[in-house]
């Protein structure tokens, strides 16, 4: 039967550095500007201008994922499930 330390150690071994989670992430950088310039056009009606574009693109690139917390995800949870 599964622990909660068991639990919790596999939260951190899928959300952590290195994880899936972390190569899915990476693996969806090149799709987030295509849906941001897309979701843009759709809401204002007309494309963001290139300079938007671009500035979006560098903070993606730039941005490196960040694992889950496996102590957050245990507070979480007993508040989940306690009511607390």
């Amino acid at each position: 039967m599964a622990t909660l330390a068991s639990a919790k150690e596999k939260y951190r071994r899928k959300t952590g550095p290195g994880s899936p989670a972390a190569a899915k992430y990476n693996a969806a950088k090149g799709r987030m500007s295509a849906n941001y310039s897309r979701g843009i056009a759709e809401f204002l009606g007309a494309a963001p201008s290139a300079a938007v574009v671009q500035s979006y693109q560098a903070g993606v690139n730039a941005a490196n994922y960040q694992g889950g917390d496996p102590d957050k995800w245990e507070r979480n949870l007993r508040a989940a499930l306690t009511g607390a």
